[in-house]
């Protein structure tokens, strides 16, 4: 009983010591390793605290697990940016007494110049003296001379633009030492579009006869609206260790930038603002011939290049077809290729052109006015005017009616007699009698004969079923043709009740009833897939994730008119649901 009393009061003891650990007020103390410093420089501040430690096991063997507050530092941050804090801590005992000590470390970047006051930090119930601190202006002096350990440089290719020119900014950072960190912010405006251009850039340069090592960013702005663009001055924080080992941190901010935006020059006629340095405009033809045939597509492409611009720039070039070309277009490609130069963009738009009927046509000249920001004036981007002729079905160009007089010339007789023409005298009008009883009798017996021969085919082709395939398509089925292509380069319902109509008009063919008849017809697995799609696209109850185009489904029903496929079999019917294709919903 007597054994135990002494365990009792050392775990009360034990207990009274663990609660009470921090407990008791202590001191706190603020050293700085330099008072007075550039504004280009930092300074190392340490906070020293003292106080009562209650020496307890627990506390003891898991000193680094203890919760140790800081000063509060709301009030320091006013004055001073922090870079960098840690803390260190350690245990001594004086006659039985135990204090703890704490160091907090702080590397500090003043926020301007002049006389700044570290101010008083408070740590529990301790309170440190307020530290006032001289920040001169300008770089320090180092073993170099002036020369700093890092300065950030910035500089533009144009001291002023127009509304959405293109600008470049240069953003160098030089330093010395072996470069540890770095933070080299970006420009940021909210009403200018900033696109980096190519890759970071590193090399050497010799400066106020000090060598530097650059790091070198380019970037491409576009401001979008007139006024004054000011891109706020681009800062760098970072630590380097110089050639004797020691950890310095360097930090530096570049002049703002300020960059007059001039508006849209009165005298500019063009619809759509393009400052460029450069702007072409070319066509190409899928037929480098440019023969056009009634029934039949062609490609056409048109691309805008320009230098200076982003692709998204470049507006849609809006071309008026005459009314007998159909066009379909595809959608626009627009690219851009950001340098480390300049920005290379363009715009690519490929239509499908259907000439619907013979003759000839005239293309419209597609102009396109741009300003050049090299010379300051308008120009203007041309694609001139062209006459095209289309043949017809067969492949000939519709000639001219002749003229009257030449109609009368040609009814005239050949020569006159030799004498009439030496005298000069003017010809008399010959009349002759003609008995025309032989002419009307072979009419009647040519006639008789093209109706028997009629009747008879007539009544071979209902035997049959089918008639032979022209070697060419006439008007009706061009026409049909065209209005297909129509339905289908716009995705539309039509194209599968218009393909078996057009199909029985070409091959002659009363068994095609369907979409689907004309794919077995055909045989073509790819016409097949390129039409399940497009169902797919009409009727499925969600949305289809892949992006369908029309351009693979006109290629094969040009594959399709071009070839003569095998007739069926005599009354073989084609089935309902023939396998490739499912059933058509247009009769529906």
């Amino acid at each position: 009983m007597v054994r135990s009393v002494p365990s009792l009061l050392l775990l009360i003891l034990l207990t009274g010591f663990v609660s009470g650990a921090w407990a008791a007020p202590g001191t706190l103390d603020i050293h700085v390793d330099r008072d007075t410093l550039h504004e280009n420089q930092t300074l190392t501040m340490r906070v020293q605290g003292e106080m009562p430690f209650s020496m307890d096991l627990d506390m003891l063997f898991n000193i680094g697990d203890a919760d140790l507050p800081s000063p509060d530092e709301d009030a320091l941050k006013q004055n001073f940016e922090i870079l960098s804090r840690h803390q260190k801590y350690s245990l001594r005992s004086v006659n039985g007494d135990a204090t703890a000590v704490i160091t907090w470390i702080y590397e500090l970047a003043p926020k301007t110049t002049g006389q700044l006051t570290i101010p008083s930090l408070t740590f529990r119930d301790a309170h440190s003296s307020p530290v006032t601190i001289t920040v001169k202006p300008g770089d320090a002096p180092s073993a170099d001379g002036d020369a700093p350990p890092a300065f950030v440089e910035v500089e533009t290719d144009k001291d002023s633009v127009y509304v959405q020119e293109q600008l470049v900014l240069t953003v160098r950072l030089f330093y010395r030492g072996n470069l540890i960190r770095g933070d080299l912010s970006q420009p940021d405006h909210g009403d200018a579009i900033i696109e980096t251009m190519g890759e970071q850039q590193e090399y050497a340069r010799i400066r106020n006869n000090v060598r530097y090592r650059v790091v070198e960013r380019r970037y491409v702005i576009y401001p979008q609206t007139p006024g004054n663009l000011t891109i706020d001055g681009i800062t760098f924080n970072g630590q380097a260790r110089d050639d004797r080992g020691q950890l310095n941190f360097l930090r530096d901010r570049a002049n703002p930038v300020d960059i007059p935006v001039k508006d849209i020059p009165a005298q500019f006629t063009g619809d759509t603002w393009l400052p460029a340095t450069s702007l072409e405009l070319e066509d190409q033809w899928s037929d480098p011939s440019q023969q056009l045939e009634a029934g039949k597509s062609v490609t056409r492409t048109i691309r805008m290049k320009a230098l200076g611009l982003l692709g998204s720039a470049l507006p849609p070039m809006d071309v008026n077809y005459p009314d007998s070309l159909r066009s379909y277009p595809d959608k626009a490609e627009m690219t851009s290729d950001v340098n480390d130069r300049t920005v290379t963009s363009s715009r690519t738009e490929n239509t499908a052109l259907v000439a619907i009927k013979p003759g000839e046509i005239t293309l419209p000249e597609i102009r396109v006015p741009w300003w050049d920001t090299v010379n300051d004036r308008q120009r203007v981007a041309v694609i001139p005017a062209r006459t095209l002729s289309i043949a017809n079905a067969s492949g000939q160009v519709p000639s001219q009616p002749p003229a009257p007089e030449t109609a009368a010339q040609t009814s005239a007789p050949a020569s006159a007699p030799a004498d009439e023409a030496s005298d000069n005298a003017p010809s008399q009008p010959v009349t002759a009698s003609v008995d025309r009883t032989w002419f009307w009798l072979a009419l009647a017996l040519g006639t008789g004969w093209v109706l028997t021969l009629l009747f008879w085919w007539l009544n071979r082709r209902r035997d049959t079923g089918t008639v032979p395939v022209d070697s060419q398509p006439d008007a009706a089925e061009a026409v049909l043709f065209a209005d297909l292509q129509s339905a289908a380069g716009a995705g539309s319902a039509q194209t599968l009740s218009l393909l078996p109509r057009w199909a029985r008009r070409r091959f002659a063919n009363q068994h095609l009833r369907s979409a689907a008849d004309v794919v077995r017809f055909s045989q073509d697995e790819v016409l097949g897939e390129e039409l399940e799609k497009l169902q797919e696209r009409l009727y499925s109850d969600h949305q289809s994730t892949g992006e369908w185009h029309s351009k693979a489904l006109l290629q094969r029903l040009e594959v399709l008119r071009e070839s003569h496929a095998a007739r069926p079999e005599k009354d073989a019917l084609a089935p309902l649901y023939p396998a490739g294709l499912k059933a058509s919903r247009a009769g529906s």
